[in-house]
């Protein structure tokens, strides 16, 4: 993998490499297959009142890693330190009608204040765990030097919340093989793992020119696999900087990123135009598209009272990033893109940990992200809706919240699809941020495997669970 996990601590991890491989280690009520529906994982199955405001689950009895056993009443416990526990746990906020949890014999019942029709996809996100201390709660906060007992197919060799380097998964079952995580940043290393036989798969991990490269040059040895996606990448704006909360500007800004074109010669690498979030559209323009067009910009900037100075220079902006190549390839064409219609963009390249932090607080005036795994539209009342934590970009309309709010109660999946369609034409209106393409996923095994990764069918999410079945030869 490219890039190591921020944690694996259940209560916190966000960032992708976090949540794949914590899918291994953790099982929660529900789980999400290939195909980005929930399935039973500790809950046998599960029902949802009329109003939308219960939702029961049946969970059939188990034990976790340590042999303790996971049932109604302990399941209930840990989604409640989940709900209120201390320090709050950032997925909580994926949560913002939960009410109370409980146990009733064998069911665990989920209360919200209003309906949330997604609510059994993302409570797969709720993992269980516990730490290895006489009579700690279910899900309570890991002690910083706790060892943690884990739920899933797979526990770690040795225990750690943030593995660096190397990560070791060991089976529980007798007869499935162990996992050896390499965590390589840099791409030619990785690729040399690959190619003296260290490594026996990577997946959304080489850059497209190294994949070419070694499709080319070593074909004989391996093979590509690729399958669509859901994550999908975007440039926000924080709407609270006084120049970026004029539409105008960040409908140029829109304008001179070259979308089509990086996606058509596959400029960044596996991956699609992000059309299902909406291309920007112009203001009462009925649907009609902001496409590449750096002179319009200009324009646009010049009509907004940004006039170029003597330098060239019109506007000068902040650009937060990651170190991971992806990023810095993605703020390099940014800045190229940028400069072309006379704005100025400074990277700001911090780690991952205080990249993540600094986009909760809102402490940045650009940055672009991927959303992970996206499975239904419920990220759009999470991050759109004025009341919600995750609308980091201070993003405000009471148009827009009124029609997240009658979306998310809903109850006809067509109702909800076509009301959560004038979501993302508002979205693509007001431009908090601009969609930017979805990412393919692309699986590299050696060739022998060949038959066996054809065989898995890759995740939509770029989840590492159905890759676990691959048998390896010696």
């Amino acid at each position: 993998m490219s890039q190591q996990p921020v944690s694996l601590n259940p209560r916190g991890a966000q960032d992708a490499a976090g949540q794949r491989i914590g899918a291994l280690l953790f099982r929660g009520l529900t789980r999400i297959n290939a195909d980005l529906q929930a399935e039973p994982d500790l809950a046998t199955d599960w029902s949802v009142s009329r109003d939308g405001k219960t939702w029961t689950f049946t969970i059939k009895p188990s034990v976790d890693q340590g042999g303790e056993p996971i049932d109604a009443n302990r399941m209930a416990n840990c989604l409640e330190q989940y709900r209120i526990g201390k320090p709050s746990s950032p997925l909580r906020t994926g949560f913002p009608h939960w009410k109370s949890t409980r146990a009733d014999g064998s069911r665990v019942l989920i209360e919200l204040t209003h309906s949330d029709p997604f609510l059994a996809r993302n409570v797969s996100l709720l993992r269980y765990f516990r730490a290895e201390i006489p009579g700690a709660e279910p899900c309570a906060d890991l002690p910083s030097q706790a060892l943690g007992i884990g739920s899933g197919a797979y526990r770690m060799a040795r225990w750690t919340m943030a593995p660096e380097g190397v990560l070791d998964l060991i089976s529980m079952a007798p007869d499935s093989p162990s996992i050896h995580f390499d965590f390589i940043r840099d791409d030619t290393t990785l690729a040399l793992k690959l190619l003296r036989g260290d490594s026996d798969i990577t997946q959304n991990s080489l850059s497209l020119a190294k994949t070419r490269w070694l499709s080319r040059e070593h074909g004989a040895r391996f093979t590509v696999i690729e399958r669509d996606g859901v994550n999908v990448s975007y440039l926000a704006f924080n709407l609270r900087d006084p120049v970026l909360a004029k539409l105008p500007v960040r409908q140029a800004i829109a304008m001179a990123i070259p979308r089509e074109e990086i996606v058509k010669n596959k400029l960044f690498g596996f991956c699609k135009l992000a059309d299902t979030l909406l291309s920007p559209l112009l203001p009462g323009s009925h649907g009609t598209p902001l496409a590449y067009n750096p002179a319009l910009s200009e324009k646009v900037l010049d009509g907004a009272g940004y006039p170029r100075g003597a330098d060239g220079v019109r506007l000068r902006f902040r650009y937060k990033t990651t170190p991971a190549r992806d990023g810095i390839e993605l703020a390099l064409m940014m800045q190229d893109g940028l400069k072309k219609i006379g704005i100025a963009l400074d990277l700001d390249v911090v780690e991952p940990a205080v990249f993540q932090s600094s986009v909760r607080k809102g402490a940045y005036q650009l940055h672009s992200s991927r959303w992970i795994g996206v499975a239904d539209a419920s990220i759009l009342y999470r991050t759109l809706h004025s009341k919600q934590s995750n609308n980091r970009w201070g993003y405000k309309s009471a148009e827009m919240d009124a029609l997240l709010d009658r979306a998310m109660a809903e109850g006809d999946d067509r109702k909800r699809a076509a009301l959560f369609k004038s979501v993302q034409t508002k979205a693509a209106e007001d431009l908090p941020f601009v969609p930017l393409w979805y990412w393919n996923n692309a699986l590299i095994v050696r060739k022998d495997l060949e038959a066996e990764g054809r065989r898995v069918k890759i995740s939509l999410s770029g989840a590492l669970e159905p890759l676990t079945v691959i048998k390896l030869s010696p």
